[in-house]
Formats: structure tokens, C-alpha cells, sequence
């Protein structure tokens, strides 16, 4: 009978890996797109703080207030950012779907199917991408919750 390798591996590491894989999936669940205005003023606000420490403790001024601009342009621009990277992207997505489909036309419905959702994930995006974002972070929000259960045998949802 082989040997089970699915025992608990209950280390502080692992322990603490488990509950950050948990709140954050807990968070990406709940709150769907809503959950980004809590990552982006999170980041903001430790960009801001590494910014200082930079200036203050380390003496490297350049790098410290590029911190500190970083960390404010999220807080601040956060939601103007990344409205414009979800249309670039979903653009980009329309622009490579097309690009396929015209390449793989004459290989039939099998070659075809891929890039069609490629180009409807991207108009999606474009025209409902608040809505796809919700989705994506529920997604995102259930790895991360299967994560934080494989957290706690030592294991990782991906190498």
C-alpha cells in the first residue's frame, strides 16, 4: 500500500500562508471588483511608507520619491489607471482574436473556436468590463481559497 503524502504540515509559515491565501480569497469573493479599491490603497499607502523609510533611514532620495509618486498616483489615480489598462487590454485582445481568425479561417471550426472567445472576452471587456472584472475575481478569489487550504499540507496550487 503506498505511502499518503497528504498529511498537515502545520508550520508558523504555512499557518500564515493559509490565512493570507484565505482573507484575500475571502475579499476577491465578497467584494468582487470592490476589493481592487482595497488592494489599491493598500499598495498605495506601503509604497508611501517604503518611500519615506527610503528617504529617512537608507538616505536614497531618488528612489524614495519615486516610492512616494508611485504610492500616490495609485491611491489617487488608481480607478482612472486601471479603467484605461482594462480597454487597452480588452483592445488587444479584439486586435490577436481577429489576427487568429484570420490566419486559422481555412482550418476549420476547431482552429477557430479560441480566438472567437478571444474576441468576445475581449469586447466584453471593453464595453462590460466592470462586470468581466467581478467575474475574474470571483475566479481569482476561489484559487486563492484552494490555495489557502494547500497552504496548510505544505503544497502549492502551482509550481
Amino acid at each position: 500500500m503506498a505511502k499518503s503524502n497528504s498529511k498537515l504540515n502545520l508550520t508558523t509559515n504555512n499557518i500564515m500562508s493559509c490565512i493570507l491565501y484565505a482573507v484575500i480569497g475571502l475579499l476577491l469573493v465578497v467584494l468582487k471588483g470592490g476589493s481592487l479599491n482595497i488592494l489599491m490603497t493598500i499598495v498605495g499607502a506601503l509604497l508611501i511608507v517604503v518611500g519615506f523609510v527610503d528617504i529617512v533611514k537608507n538616505k536614497n532620495v531618488t528612489k524614495g520619491i519615486i516610492e512616494l509618486l508611485a504610492g500616490i498616483a495609485i491611491i489617487v489615480c488608481g480607478w482612472l489607471i486601471a479603467d484605461i489598462v482594462l480597454l487597452v487590454f480588452g483592445a488587444l485582445m479584439i486586435v490577436k482574436g481577429t489576427m487568429e481568425i484570420i490566419q486559422n479561417r481555412k482550418n476549420g471550426w476547431g482552429a477557430l473556436l479560441s480566438p472567437i472567445v478571444t474576441v468576445v472576452l475581449g469586447i466584453l471587456l471593453v464595453i462590460a468590463k466592470w462586470t468581466l472584472l467581478d467575474v475574474i475575481c470571483i475566479v481569482a478569489g476561489v484559487i486563492f481559497l484552494i490555495n489557502a487550504v494547500l497552504a496548510l499540507f505544505g503544497k502549492k496550487l502551482a509550481k
